[in-house]
């Protein structure tokens, strides 16, 4: 298998800086002081979290987008191992006489 570098480099700098699975309809406040956090190893206390800013039906939507980037996170996983795995290959050179 063969790997284009370059075309790589290229895709990977086509690509918007936003977040890999759109936030649309996940609770703000859930997701900048709950997920995200808690993503990054914080501990989060029960008694720092405000309860009135979200209500019982904000969950399920954090509980889908966490589930999606998981996935997202682990289909990037076996690409990176994917690229670690390629043997390498040298370029072919003219030779000249």
């Amino acid at each position: 298998m063969k790997l284009d570098l370059k075309l790589l480099s290229m895709r990977f700098s086509q690509t918007k800086d936003e977040p890999p699975i759109p936030t649309e309809g996940v609770n703000p406040y859930l997701l900048e002081k709950i997920l995200l956090p808690c993503m990054n190893g914080e501990s989060i206390l029960l008694r720092d979290i405000d309860y009135s800013a979200f209500d019982v039906e904000d969950i399920e939507p954090l509980a889908e987008y966490h589930d999606e980037l998981a996935q997202a996170g682990y289909k990037l996983e076996q690409l990176a191992k994917t690229v670690q795995n390629l043997p390498p290959e040298a370029k072919k050179s003219r030779t000249f006489c």
